[in-house]
C-alpha cells in the first residue's frame, strides 16, 4: 500500500532531538566501563559491570532513541500526534535519562537498595507517560497505511510493559523488598526486554523506514500485520514454560521466534540484493544488524555453556542488531529533521539551506561505521578471551560513539548557527 506521509504534522525539533542526541552518550558511558574494568565486563551476564553496561545499553541508548523516533514517527506516518508532545517528551526524557544513570550506578558499584528504588520509581514514571501517551495517540484514527506500525507499536509498548513490570519486581528484590527467583526472572526479564521490546519495535519502525529511506518495495502485508502478533504470543508462551519449567514448550516456542525472526531477516536482505539503487551508508548499517540478529538466531541453537551463550546472543543482539539499525536511523533521522526545520523556517532563504546530504556527509557516516564494526568484532570474541580483547573493544567502542556524537553534534551546530537571527 502506498505511503501517504504528513511531513506538516511533525512537532517541533525539540520533541525529538534530546532524545536522539543524548543516546550515544550512554554507549560512550558503558565502554568507558568497559576500558576501565576490562575482563571482568565479559566474563559473565552476572557482574556487577555487566549488568551495568547492559541497561547503559539498551534503557539509555536504545530505549531512548526508539521513544524520541516514536514521537516522530507516529504523527508523519500515522497521521496521530501524541498530545502535549514537549512537555511530555521532557518528562519522559528527564526520567529515562536519570533512571538509567542511578540504575548503572546502583548495579556497576553496589549502592544501598534506596538507589535502586529510585531508580525504579524514575524508571517506571517515565515508562508510565510513554505508555499513556503513545496509547492514547494510537487509539485515535489512524492512516490506514499505517495500521501494520500502529499494531506493531502498540504490541511493543505491550511489551515495554512487561519488561517494566518484571525490571522493577526486580528492582525492588535487590533493594531487600521481597523474594523471587531471581536466575528465572532475570531470563524472562530480559527476554522480554530484547525480543518484545527493542526488536519487536524495531522491526515495526523498520517495516516503514527501510522503504522509505532505503527505495525497497513495502515488506509483505502478512509479516507487517502477522510478526508483532506472533512474535508477542510465542513470548508469552515462552514464559509461562519457563515459569511452569515445561521445557519441551520452551523449546518450541523459541524455535518459532528463531524461525519468524529468521523471515524477517531474509526478506529485508532479498530487498536489498534486488534493489537497483547503489547502496547508502544505511543499507550497510541495516545490512549489518539483519546479519547480527541472524547470527544471534544461531547463536542461541548451538551447545555453547549457558552463560556464555546468552553472552554472546545479548552481544549480537543489543550491540549487533540494535545498535547498528539505530546507528543507521540516526543517520538519516538527524539530518533530515535538520534539514526540514531548517526549509520551513521562513526567516531563511531557500539558499541558505544545505542539503540534506551536505548536513551530515556519507564519508563522516561510513568512518563511524568501520569503528562500529571493528569494535562489534572484538565485543564478539570478547566473551572468549575477556582478559586481552574487552579493553580494546571498550576503546574502539568509545572511539565509534565519539564520531557518532561528533557528526550529530555537527549537525545541531549548524542548526543553531543558521537560526541565529
Amino acid at each position: 500500500m502506498q505511503r501517504t506521509l504528513n511531513y506538516g504534522a511533525m512537532p517541533s525539533i525539540w520533541v525529538p532531538l534530546p532524545f536522539l542526541l543524548t543516546a550515544p552518550c550512554f554507549v560512550f558511558a558503558a565502554a568507558f566501563l568497559l576500558m576501565w574494568q576490562g575482563e571482568a565486563a565479559l566474563a559473565s551476564r552476572w557482574t556487577p559491570v555487566t549488568l551495568a553496561m547492559t541497561h547503559l545499553l539498551t534503557l539509555g541508548f536504545l530505549t531512548m532513541t526508539i521513544v524520541g523516533a516514536l514521537f516522530q514517527i507516529l504523527p508523519v506516518v500515522a497521521g496521530t500526534a501524541i498530545a502535549l508532545a514537549r512537555p511530555v517528551a521532557a518528562l519522559s526524557w528527564t526520567g529515562l535519562a536519570g533512571g538509567t544513570v542511578v540504575l548503572a550506578c546502583a548495579l556497576g558499584f553496589g549502592l544501598s537498595p534506596g538507589f535502586y528504588v529510585a531508580a525504579a520509581s524514575m524508571l517506571g514514571l517515565s515508562g508510565l507517560v510513554v505508555l499513556v501517551a503513545v496509547g492514547a495517540a494510537i487509539s485515535h484514527r489512524i492512516v490506514p497505511a499505517a495500521e501494520p506500525l500502529v499494531a506493531g507499536v502498540r504490541l511493543a509498548i505491550s511489551g515495554l510493559a512487561v519488561t517494566m513490570g518484571l525490571g522493577g519486581a526486580l528492582a525492588m528484590v535487590l533493594a531487600g523488598l521481597g523474594t523471587l527467583d531471581v536466575v528465572l526472572f532475570t531470563d524472562v526479564h530480559a527476554s522480554w526486554g530484547l525480543v518484545g521490546w527493542i526488536v519487536a519495535l524495531t522491526a515495526a519502525v523498520s517495516f516503514q523506514v527501510i522503504p522509505m529511506f532505503q527505495g525497497t518495495p513495502a515488506y509483505p502485508r502478512s509479516l507487517e500485520q502477522g510478526m508483532p502478533a506472533v512474535l508477542f504470543a510465542l513470548l508469552l508462551a515462552w514464559s509461562a514454560a519457563a515459569l511452569l519449567d515445561v521445557p519441551s514448550l520452551q523449546l518450541a516456542a523459541e524455535i518459532g521466534v528463531g524461525a519468524l525472526l529468521a523471515k524477517y531477516v531474509a526478506t529485508t536482505l532479498l530487498f536489498f540484493y534486488r534493489r537497483k539503487r547503489k547502496a547508502d551508508i544505511g543499507t550497510c548499517y541495516w545490512s549489518l544488524a539483519m546479519g547480527c540478529l541472524a547470527l544471534a538466531i544461531l547463536v542461541h541453537f548451538l551447545p555453547f555453556e549457558r552463560d556464555q551463550r546468552a553472552l554472546l546472543t545479548g552481544v549480537l543482539v543489543i550491540a549487533g542488531f540494535g545498535m547498528s539499525a539505530v546507528n543507521g536511523m540516526l543517520y538519516k533521522i538527524v539530518p533530515f529533521l535538520v534539514w526540514y526545520h531548517l526549509q520551513c523556517d521562513a526567516r531563511l532563504g531557500r539558499e541558505r539551506v544545505p542539503g540534506v546530504k551536505s548536513i551530515v556527509e556519507e564519508a563522516r557516516a561510513l568512518r563511524q561505521l568501520r569503528w562500529h564494526v571493528v569494535a562489534l568484532g572484538l565485543l564478539l570474541a570478547s566473551p572468549l578471551a575477556p582478559a586481552i580483547l574487552a579493553r580494546p573493544a571498550g576503546l574502539f567502542m568509545m572511539l565509534a560513539m565519539f564520531l557518532l556524537i561528533r557528526d550529530l553534534g555537527g549537525a545541531l551546530r549548524l542548526f543553531l548557527r543558521l537560526r541565529q537571527p
